[in-house]
C-alpha cells in the first residue's frame, strides 16, 4: 500500500507544481502582488521572493516529472524530498497569512484564490504526499496495471488539489 501511495505522490506533486508554473507564467506578476498584499515580507522583496518561488517549483517540478517518466527512483526520492520541504514552508506561511490578513489573494498558480485554511491544507496534504514518495521511492517492478493505477490516481489526485481552495471559497459564496 506505501508503494501505491509513493507511486501516486510520484506523480501528483510534480503535476501540481507544473500547473502552478504554467499558471504563474500566464500572470508573471500575481505572485509578488500577493506577496506584497501578504505583508510579510518587505514590499522591495516581493519580486525577488516571487521569482525564488517560481523557480524552485519549475526546478522540483520538471525534475520530479522528468525522473518519473526515467523511472530514476534517486532523482525522483531527491525531487521528493525538495517538494516536502517546499511545500511544508507553503503550508506554515499560508496558515500564517491566513490566520492574519483576511481577504488577500493567494497568488498561488497565478490565480485570484483568496488565502484561507484550504490553501494551507492543501499544501500540508502535498507535503505529506512529497515526504511518502522521497521516503518510499518508486514502486520496484510494478506492472503495467499497477502504473496505470499510479498514473490515474496521481492524475485524481492532482486535480482534486489544485482545485479544493477554490472550490471551497466558491462553495462559501455561493451559500452566504
Amino acid at each position: 500500500m506505501t508503494g501505491l501511495l509513493a507511486g501516486i505522490a510520484a506523480v501528483t506533486v510534480p503535476l501540481v507544481l507544473l500547473a502552478s508554473l504554467a499558471g504563474q507564467v500566464r500572470r508573471p506578476a500575481a505572485l509578488a502582488a500577493a506577496l506584497r498584499a501578504h505583508r510579510v515580507l518587505p514590499a522591495a522583496l516581493a519580486g525577488a521572493t516571487a521569482a525564488a518561488v517560481i523557480a524552485a517549483e519549475a526546478l522540483i517540478g520538471v525534475t520530479g516529472a522528468a525522473a518519473l517518466l526515467l523511472r530514476l527512483d534517486g532523482p525522483v526520492r531527491a525531487a521528493g524530498g525538495a517538494a516536502a520541504v517546499l511545500l511544508a514552508l507553503y503550508a506554515a506561511y499560508a496558515a500564517h497569512v491566513a490566520r492574519t490578513r483576511h481577504g488577500v489573494p493567494c497568488g498561488c498558480g497565478g490565480g485570484g484564490t483568496p488565502m484561507n485554511g484550504w490553501v494551507a491544507g492543501r499544501a500540508a496534504a502535498l507535503c505529506a504526499l512529497a515526504l511518502t514518495g522521497a521516503l518510499h521511492g518508486l514502486p520496484a517492478g510494478s506492472t503495467l496495471y499497477e502504473s496505470s493505477v499510479e498514473v490515474a490516481a496521481g492524475l485524481g489526485f492532482a486535480v482534486l488539489l489544485w482545485t479544493l481552495p477554490h472550490a471551497m471559497t466558491e462553495e462559501r459564496r455561493t451559500a452566504g
